[in-house]
């Protein structure tokens, strides 16, 4: 089952950059000077060479917090992690689910029901969401041409202590688009302890629903996580209660493509995740809602890739050029069903 907000990126509209979440905690100490990332002529500050993917991913052995959000809509995950094929994660949206990698084997566990997952690689890097995620992004920075980084005293995050790292998109751009991130890296190890990344303003971020828009990592423990077993059915499947319908957004969001046909039923809420993601989950009282409009993508030309079937729990994944829908149907016996609709374009 994949996450309704699994991806930590937030495709950039103007530099192609892809921003990630994760939670800061930044120290004292003075800025350092600016290393301008993309440019040749300029040598890298202390440090910033250091900045790679593999340092960066390295820990094992943690937990950890994730939330995003944009539109007044947040989704947060909680997560422990023994090794990169040895997890589990929570969240609650739209109803509880818990999601386990046991040594490159997925499984969820939602209404009483375990479920095969399918992963796109043992690790299941992009269900997991944890530090490997918000370090892609953070390395994604260092390779824009004309963006900033400083460094900005020390932080301790999990008992660790670790140097602050600031990056600012370019400031003759700053009337177009503007997106900040603040990282804590472990001194030493070079992993990402935590790590926060935003659109706080700019006229093409307000145009595309983007302002506003953020995200947060931060690694709370290191150390004590055991070894993650498979799960097993609840021995009593809990009562089934669909969400109220919300008081919020109660449209499609803002860009959600004319290509697709809009979902059934009503809209409880949505977000527009990025450019080019967008995030609708509603309420509905037909039980066909899911295949009624799997039936509708199919008619317009969208072909199923992956697709899971559980008493409670439907999932499927269509595909159509750079488009990309997944649909998650929870029903809940005698009130209908809450359809969620994940589309990556």
């Amino acid at each position: 089952m994949s996450r309704h907000f699994g991806r930590w990126r937030l495709a950039a509209l103007v530099f192609g950059l892809a921003l990630a979440g994760c939670g800061a905690t930044t120290g004292s100490g003075g800025s350092a000077p600016a290393h301008t990332a993309g440019s040749p002529s300029s040598a890298p500050q202390t440090g910033v060479a250091s900045l790679t993917l593999s340092r960066l991913s390295s820990l094992s052995n943690y937990t950890f917090t994730s939330t995003s959000g944009n539109a007044g809509y947040t989704f947060t995950i909680t997560g422990e992690v023994h090794s990169p094929t040895d997890w589990e994660t929570q969240s609650t949206v739209p109803v509880a689910e818990t999601h386990y990698d046991v040594g490159g084997r997925g499984y969820a566990v939602t209404l009483g029901q375990v479920i095969p997952v399918s992963f796109a690689t043992p690790k299941g890097l992009t269900h997991l969401d944890g530090e490997y995620s918000a370090a892609e992004s953070l390395v994604g920075y260092t390779h824009v041409t004309g963006e900033t980084i400083t460094t900005q005293g020390s932080c301790r995050v999990a008992g660790e202590s670790g140097t602050v790292y600031h990056l600012q998109s370019p400031s003759n751009a700053a009337s177009l688009l503007v997106e900040t991130a603040t990282g804590c890296v472990a001194q030493g190890s070079g992993a990402l302890l935590s790590y926060t990344a935003g659109v706080p303003s700019g006229s093409a971020a307000q145009a595309n629903n983007l302002t506003g828009a953020s995200l947060t990592f931060t690694v709370n423990s290191i150390g004590g996580v055991g070894v993650i077993s498979a799960p097993k059915a609840p021995a009593a499947t809990p009562t089934a209660t669909a969400p109220p319908a919300s008081s919020g957004t109660q449209q499609l969001p803002a860009g959600f493509p004319s290509q697709l046909p809009p979902p059934p039923g009503k809209v409880m809420s949505s977000a527009q995740l990025s450019s080019t993601k967008w995030y609708v989950q509603l309420t509905e009282t037909s039980q066909d809602a899911y295949s009624q409009y799997e039936a509708e993508l199919r008619g317009e030309g969208f072909a199923v890739s992956s697709s899971t079937s559980s008493s409670g729990l439907d999932l499927v994944t269509l595909t159509k050029g750079q488009f990309q829908v997944l649909l998650e149907q929870t029903s809940f016996p005698g009130q209908g069903v809450v359809l969620a609709v994940t589309v990556q374009g």
